[in-house]
């Protein structure tokens, strides 16, 4: 390994000051790339290149494969991760970006030091090329540890700003619980070339590994074991297991191999339903044990930099990072823009860290969910993003010169309610429903400001939606145009539980208070077996066709906003932009089935022209 880095001309890779230790960027140019032109250049030692130089038994060294995220028009963050078992304290980790598969022009080689490489963040690495590689270009990459090979990987460069962008294509996934379901749609991503980027909405992993509202556990082979022995994270060492073992699957591995992805964070990234305590400055979690048993203050700070720390090691993100600070709010920031040229503006939010309490309490039926006798989800003092989130939102979105501007955006930003016009009750108070205020005063900033082609992706709930995005919800005219401000698409969960086991579970006399004593019982797959075994099947004694049509017909009939609901089926979405149209497609797939080419659906096709105010419904037979 030495020998051929003396051979050679590399980079030297340092840290900088704003997210030391988690990202590692370069700084200054070589292997033939010059100011972020990324000019290839022919390898003149094949020998030292070829895999037939290395050894191939990847899974050795980088057992949780490799990852790309966050592009710009000059680079992307490459990630990885050194199998301990592997790991050799005076080793270099090399990497090489070109512009063929074979290797032969490379645009960029670098070693990362040794001692970035370690315990202290788990083995993990994340690099930054910012400034290294030409705009809107797809490339191969790959690393190098102990003379052995890493899996070859493609990642892709943004386009230019202030250059015309016929098409963009993304990819979106959100809430992929790992104990309920297999990531088979995952393959049929991964290998769909005409995709450009993925956009992951959150949920990436659940903190929890058998909770009885929504985790039925009918697959034995995805039983997860705590460090800690329970089943909710309660540490560090919980939370960077649950990643690698999401991390381990090799359809997920794929798609991550295959595409650059754009992340952001939901709630189960730290825990249920999670908000910010601002009267004892802490955060809240009102289903984690450290609530149930204690709400110590102290125990649940450290958790909240405990998940915020294992998502900066194994999310290959470009985020803002204070490695000193001791309060979540200094520590990670999430919140951030990433321009995809002229043609989309793409605005990844947080609607989790800053958020405040549940309006109308904390209780699952009556408080986070059917408030029925509570009207303070209209109160103005309740915040989903937090002030200097929603003045960097709406500065963002009013100084954006692209054809659309795009939220990633956890929770249904729409409403989604019953009652009559003067008693509307929402379902569901975790989401913007129960920060009404904060999204009528976005609404209205959004229309003052003139901000058209506004597209909201969201995920959070389970389900397939398309909806307009209004000022006023109790207009319910379609001929109104100056009432509509955009348009919001709710992708499904890939595996995580409906609605309708959700709902079941949460009247089924699952109270969800568990003491640390509780979940420490459940040690074994067994112990998983025996408690829960016949617990899918008391979930879903409601046929599903028969759910799925009382629950849409309710929400058309009270929510005509709302264009298409589907609540009982598993997939992903995409949705691709061009100076004309925005076009939303949903497909179902199986996700009981570990297989990754065992069939895949198109569920519905919504079109948003940039001349239309209203969704167009497009059939297969108009494509």
């Amino acid at each position: 390994m030495e020998s051929k880095i003396s051979r050679r001309r590399f980079m030297s890779l340092l840290t900088t000051g704003v997210a030391t230790p988690y990202i590692i960027t370069l700084s200054g140019c070589g292997g033939g790339s010059s100011g972020g032109s990324g000019a290839g250049r022919a390898v003149d030692d094949q020998s030292d290149n070829t895999n037939s130089s290395f050894n191939l038994d990847s899974e050795r060294v980088f057992s949780l494969s490799i990852a790309s995220g966050d592009p710009t028009a000059s680079g992307v963050i490459l990630w990885t991760r050194i199998d301990p078992s592997a790991y050799i304290e005076d080793a270099f980790l090399t990497i090489q970006v070109a512009e063929d598969a074979e290797f032969s022009t490379l645009a960029l080689e670098s070693i990362v030091e040794p001692s970035e490489i370690g315990a202290f963040r788990d083995y993990t690495v994340n690099i930054d090329l910012d400034g290294q590689l030409q705009s809107d270009r797809r490339y191969f990459y790959r690393f190098i540890y102990d003379n052995t090979v890493s899996k070859i990987g493609r990642c892709r460069t943004a386009p230019p700003e202030g250059v015309d962008t016929e098409t963009l294509k993304l990819g979106v996934v959100t809430c992929q619980d790992y104990t309920n379901g297999y990531y088979g749609a995952l393959n049929y991503l991964a290998e769909d070339d005409s995709i450009d980027f993925v956009v992951h909405l959150g949920d990436f992993i659940y903190e929890t590994a058998g909770d009885p509202k929504f985790q039925s556990l009918p697959f034995e082979d995805r039983l997860i074991l705590m460090p800690s022995e329970g089943i909710v994270a309660m540490d560090l060492e919980d939370y960077r297991h649950l990643y690698k073992t999401y991390r381990s699957d090799p359809f997920l591995q794929k798609a991550m191999e295959n595409h650059t992805w754009i992340m952001t964070r939901d709630d189960h990234e730290t825990s249920n339903d999670a908000y910010w305590d601002y009267a004892r400055d802490t955060l809240g979690a009102p289903d984690h044990p450290y609530t149930l048993e204690g709400n110590d203050p102290v125990k649940l700070m450290q958790l909240m930099l405990d998940s915020q720390q294992a998502w900066v090691e194994y999310v290959p993100a470009r985020v803002k990072v204070k490695q000193d600070a001791t309060h979540p709010h200094e520590f990670l920031q999430y919140y951030r823009e990433v321009k995809l040229g002229n043609l989309v503006d793409l605005f990844m939010l947080d609607g989790r860290t800053y958020r405040s309490a549940h309006s109308c309490g904390e209780g699952l039926v009556g408080g986070r969910y059917f408030p029925l006798f509570c009207g303070e989800w209209k109160d103005q003092e309740h915040t989903m993003l937090g002030d200097e989130q929603k003045e960097w939102l709406v500065n963002g979105l009013s100084d954006s010169t692209a054809r659309w501007k795009l939220l990633g955006n956890q929770t249904f930003m729409a409403p989604l309610w019953i009652g009559n016009k003067s008693e509307k009750i929402p379902l569901n108070t975790d989401a913007w429903d129960g920060f009404d205020y904060e999204r009528n005063w976005l609404n209205q900033e959004i229309k003052s400001n003139k901000i058209e082609n506004l597209v909201v992706l969201t995920g959070d709930l389970h389900t397939y939606m398309a909806s307009h995005v209004k000022q006023d919800y109790y207009d319910t005219s379609e001929a109104n145009a100056d009432n509509f401000i955009g348009v919001e698409f709710m992708t499904p969960s890939l595996t995580s539980s409906g609605l309708l086991d959700m709902v079941a579970g949460l009247l089924g006399g699952a109270s969800g208070h568990r003491s640390v004593d509780d979940t420490s019982m459940l040690r074994t797959p067994d112990d998983y077996q025996a408690r829960y075994a016949s617990r899918l099947a008391q979930q879903r004694s409601i046929p599903d066709n028969i759910f799925q049509l009382l629950t849409s017909e309710l929400v058309y009939q009270q929510n005509p906003h709302v264009d298409y609901f589907n609540t009982i089926e598993n997939g992903y979405s995409t949705v691709e932009f061009s100076q004309d149209q925005c076009d939303w497609k949903a497909y179902r797939i199986d996700k009981g089935i570990n297989e990754g080419d065992h069939g895949i659906t198109l569920l519905r096709h919504f079109r948003k022209r940039v001349d239309s105010h209203l969704l167009e419904r497009i059939e297969e037979s108009d494509t």
